[in-house]
This record gives C-alpha cells, structure tokens and sequence, in this order.
C-alpha cells in the first residue's frame, strides 16, 4: 500500500495560517458597543423593567420572568398568584403544577414554559396590571431558576 508523502509544520505552514488570519481580520468589522441595553456599573444589577406608560405588556412579563435565567416563582408564591388572578373563576387558565407530585414530574424549561402560557393569558384577559405588580416585587430567592430542582 502507497504511503502519502506528507509533511508537517515548517515555515510555510506558519507564514500560511498567518496570512489566513490577517484576511480573517479584515473580513468581520471591529465590535460596536450595544446601544439597546445600557451597561450598569454593577452588572449584577438587574435594569429596571420600562413600561409602556402605567400598565404592563405580555413582552414586559416576559423580560421579567426570565431575567437572570430564571423559571417561575417559588410553587407558594405561583399558587398565591393565581389566587390573586382568581384562577379557579376561569376554565382557560391552568392552575400552576404547585403539588410535590406535579412539580417533581416538570422540568425547568416545562415549567417556565407553563408560567408563559399564565402571562400570555393574563393578556389575553386583562390581567396584566393585577400580575406585573406582583411579579416585580418578588426577590431573586422568590424565583426558581434553570439549573435549580
């Protein structure tokens, strides 16, 4: 069986990935700082959320709720939540999977997809202005977040 002839390193092999990153260089335009979110001077410091006027919008909650990748509230404060949207009045809203049983069965991203459907039907219902409010005063510790049981 032939062997290929082949060499490795030297010289041209160097000058040549040099010259291959110099293009590569000028091919992608130097980094423009982000004029869309301002930089804090803590940057664990959360920017406050910017309401449209004095209500809440569906993208406002959104933006909220996962912020600093979190889920959805701890299952006391989901389960006083839906109290406070008067859940159990409404056949279209499903109660939060708050019991041992149904939390244990859902991952992260099932329950933060669960708690999407609960804004989305907020706005749908009018009840945005009952749930901002109550999600913008829950502290970091309030909220479940990805990579947390």
């Amino acid at each position: 069986m032939p062997v290929p002839d082949v060499h490795e390193g030297g010289e041209s092999t160097w000058e040549a990935w040099q010259e291959e990153s110099r293009r590569m260089d000028l091919a992608f335009a130097e980094t423009q700082p982000s004029d869309v979110i301002p930089l804090t001077a803590d940057p664990r410091a959360a920017p406050p959320v910017q309401r449209r006027g004095a209500h809440w919008s569906a993208d406002d909650l959104l933006v909220l709720a996962r912020r600093n990748n979190r889920v959805c509230p701890r299952p006391f404060l989901w389960s006083a939540l839906y109290v406070l949207l008067e859940g159990d009045r409404y056949a279209d809203l499903r109660p939060p999977p708050v019991r041992a049983w149904e939390w244990a069965a859902l991952s992260n991203l099932q329950r933060r997809l669960h708690l999407h459907e609960t804004i989305q039907w907020a706005d749908r219902h009018a009840k945005l202005d009952v749930m901002g409010p109550f999600l913008a005063s829950l502290t970091e510790p309030d909220w479940v977040h990805m990579g947390e049981d």
